[in-house]
């Protein structure tokens, strides 16, 4: 992955503890159940950018998110829009010896998305789920 646009913009994490780019897992190269098509909640094989919350409205202009729950996040917390739970911080579900995951991995926000997948997304930590973290 050299060039910017190799970056992923998700890490999957599979039972096993391995770890697989968006670029794989969305577009249906490593996913069986896709049948080698992309997914249909993606952006063209990728993982969609992550978007604000948007619970109830306070303005005409603000609209509530039909497709918004509590099992997302809270209102303002960054979310992709293919997810259909957060689960706290990766590290919460690390499961001891049997599963190492990277250290640099645990505080980031845990999603399952519409295929039931776990994911993470480099830069969005648990903490501050409303912010993007460049790693600087």
């Amino acid at each position: 992955m050299n060039a910017i646009t190799d970056r992923p913009l998700a890490l999957f994490v599979s039972p096993d503890g391995k770890i697989y780019p968006d670029s794989l897992i969305c577009s249906g190269k490593l996913f069986d159940d896709l049948e080698g098509k992309p997914c249909p909640h993606s952006d063209r094989g990728r993982l969609p950018k992550p978007l604000p919350l948007v619970g109830e409205a306070s303005t005409s202009e603000n609209r509530a998110d039909a497709n918004y729950s509590l099992d997302k996040g809270n209102p303002g917390d960054l979310c992709p829009p293919c997810a259909k739970q957060q689960l706290a911080n990766l590290g919460h579900w690390q499961r001891g010896d049997r599963q190492a995951l990277p250290v640099e991995l645990l505080p980031l926000r845990l999603f399952k998305c519409r295929m039931w997948l776990w994911l993470v997304i480099p830069g969005l930590y648990d903490v501050k789920p409303s912010e993007m973290s460049n790693g600087e």
